[in-house]
C-alpha cells in the first residue's frame, strides 16, 4: 500500500512539475546543491549534514547513428542505427557517522559509466568509501573511488556541455580504484595523491571491486593531481558550465598516474587486447595538463592526456604503446536558459597498434556541437541536452579494439560504433538530478 502510494505520487509530482510553468525553485535548488555537496565531499573532506542523504541521477536518451559503410565491411541497411537507452541511473547516499567522519555509497543501473561493461541494467558499485575530515585542510579517504587524475571524467556526468563525456575521455578513462587518498585544499591549491589496486585501462576490463586475488588486479597503483587556481573559486569548476552573471575564474591542473602488474601473485595473465597477449608484467604511465576557464556566461576548457602501455611477455616482445588525445571545448548562454557548446577532440594512437590491429589509421578526430535547454535557471536538476557528433576519420583500429576484452568501449558510451569511412551521431537526453 505504502509503495503504491509512494510510486503514484511520484508520477503525479513529476508530471505537476513538468506541467507548470517550471520545476518548484526551492527542490530543484536544494537537490543539485545537495548532488554539488556530495561531488565536492569526495575529495574535500567529510559530510557532517545529520541524518542520511539520497540523491538520484537520471538520464534517458536517444541516439541515431549514421555510417558511409567500407567496401571492406559492408554495412547494407545496418548503416543507420538508432534507438533510446538509459545510460545512467545512479543512486547516491552519504551520511555522517561523527562531526568528521562521513561515508559515500552510489552505485548505476546503467552502461555509460563502466564503459559498457554492465548492459543487463544490474546495478554496479561506483563509489563506497570512508572520509575522514582531518582539519579544513587536509582529508583522508579509503574505500573505492572515482580515480581523480583526469579533469573530464572527474566532472559529474550531469555536469558536462554534451550528452556525454568525449571519446578520448573514455578512450584514456582510468575509472574506479580500490585504496586510500589523501587529498589537500587551500584557498589557492588542491591535491590529492592515492595509494590503490590501480586503475582500468585499454587492455584491463576488470570491474573495479574486484576481489584481491583476480587475475586483473595490479601488484600497485600510484595517483597524484595538483590544481592551481588562479581566480574565481573552487566551487564553480565542479561543473563544465558558467551562469550569466558568474565571476571570472580560471585554473590550472596537471596530473599523473602509475601501475604495475605480475611482480604478485597471480603473477602473469593475459593482455585483453586483440585477443590476448599473455605477460609476465604490465607498467602503465598516465599523464594530463588541463585547463578551465569560466568567464560571465561562457566556459573554456582545453585538455591533454597520453599514456604509455609497457607490456613484457614471456617470450618474445611486444611493442611500447604510447597514445595522446586532447579535447578542446567550449560554451556560451544565448538566454538564462539556453546554452550553446562545442567540443573538437583528437586521438592519436600509436602506429604500432594500429599495425597490431592490422589496420592503418592511427589518428581521429571528432566535432561535436550543440545545445542544452536548463528547465531551471542557473541549475542542473533538470535539463535537455542536443547535439551532433562528427567523425571526420574511418575508425577501423578502435573498430579492432572495441569487441575484444578489456578493449576500447566507447561506443556504448559515445555512440560513435565505427566500421565506417566516416559517421554523425544526432544524440538527445533528458537528464533530471532529484
Amino acid at each position: 500500500m505504502n509503495r503504491s502510494l509512494f510510486t503514484t505520487a511520484l508520477f503525479v509530482s513529476a508530471g505537476t512539475a513538468f506541467a507548470q510553468s517550471g520545476l518548484d525553485l526551492d527542490r530543484a535548488y536544494a537537490s543539485q546543491l545537495r548532488a554539488d555537496a556530495e561531488t565536492r565531499a569526495s575529495y574535500l573532506g567529510a559530510n557532517t549534514n545529520p541524518g542520511l542523504n539520497v540523491s538520484v541521477l537520471l538520464q534517458a536518451r536517444y541516439i541515431a547513428n549514421f555510417r558511409d559503410e567500407r567496401p571492406a565491411a559492408p554495412l547494407g541497411d545496418n548503416d543507420t542505427t538508432l534507438g533510446f537507452d538509459i545510460p545512467r541511473a545512479q543512486v547516491r547516499m552519504s551520511g555522517a557517522v561523527t562531526d568528521s567522519i562521513s561515508g559515500n555509497l552510489s552505485f548505476d543501473f546503467g552502461a555509460a559509466e563502466t564503459n559498457g561493461r554492465n548492459a543487463s541494467g544490474s546495478a554496479t558499485l561506483l563509489n563506497a568509501f570512508a572520509a575522514w575530515s582531518v582539519n579544513e585542510s587536509w582529508a583522508l579517504l579509503i574505500g573505492q573511488w572515482h580515480n581523480p587524475v583526469v579533469a573530464e571524467e572527474a566532472i559529474e556526468a550531469e555536469h558536462t556541455l554534451a550528452v556525454d563525456r568525449s571519446v578520448v575521455n573514455e578512450f584514456f578513462n582510468p575509472g574506479y580504484a580500490q585504496g586510500v587518498a589523501a587529498a589537500y585544499t587551500s584557498d589557492q591549491f588542491k591535491f590529492v595523491g592515492a595509494f590503490s589496486d590501480g586503475a582500468t585501462y585499454i587492455g584491463n576490463g576488470n570491474a573495479a571491486n574486484s576481489a584481491f586475488n583476480s587475475p586483473a588486479e595490479n601488484d600497485i597503483g600510484l595517483t597524484a593531481r595538483f590544481d592551481w587556481l588562479f581566480s574565481g573559486t573552487w566551487d564553480q569548476f565542479a561543473d563544465f558550465t558558467s551562469w550569466r552573471g558568474s565571476n571570472t575564474g580560471f585554473k590550472v591542473g596537471v596530473g599523473g598516474h602509475y601501475q604495475r602488474q605480475g611482480d604478485t601473485n597471480p603473477s602473469s595473465g593475459t593482455w585483453g587486447v586483440l585477443g590476448g597477449v599473455a605477460y609476465d608484467e604490465i607498467d602503465i604511465w598516465l599523464w594530463t595538463i588541463d585547463a578551465q576557464y569560466e568567464g560571465d556566461g561562457w566556459n573554456l576548457f582545453a585538455g591533454y592526456v597520453g599514456h604509455s602501455i609497457d607490456v613484457t611477455p614471456p617470450s618474445g616482445s611486444v611493442p611500447k604503446l604510447v597514445n595522446h588525445g586532447f579535447v578542446l571545448q567550449g560554451g556560451m548562454f544565448v538566454n538564462d536558459q539556453t546554452e550553446l557548446f562545442a567540443r573538437y577532440e583528437g586521438l592519436f594512437l600509436d602506429s604500432d597498434l594500429a599495425t597490431l590491429a592490422s589496420t592503418n589509421e592511427d589518428n581521429f578526430h571528432y566535432l561535436t556541437a550543440g545545445l542544452n535547454y536548463y528547465f531551471v535557471p542557473e541549475s542542473h536538476a533538470a535539463k535537455f541536452t542536443a547535439d551532433v557528433v562528427y567523425s571526420f576519420s574511418d575508425t577501423d583500429t578502435l573498430d579492432a579494439l572495441a569487441p575484444t576484452p578489456g578493449g576500447f568501449s566507447g561506443p556504448a558510451t559515445t555512440g560513435i560504433l565505427g566500421v565506417s569511412d566516416g559517421e554523425f551521431a544526432v544524440r538527445g537526453q533528458l537528464t533530471l538530478v532529484f
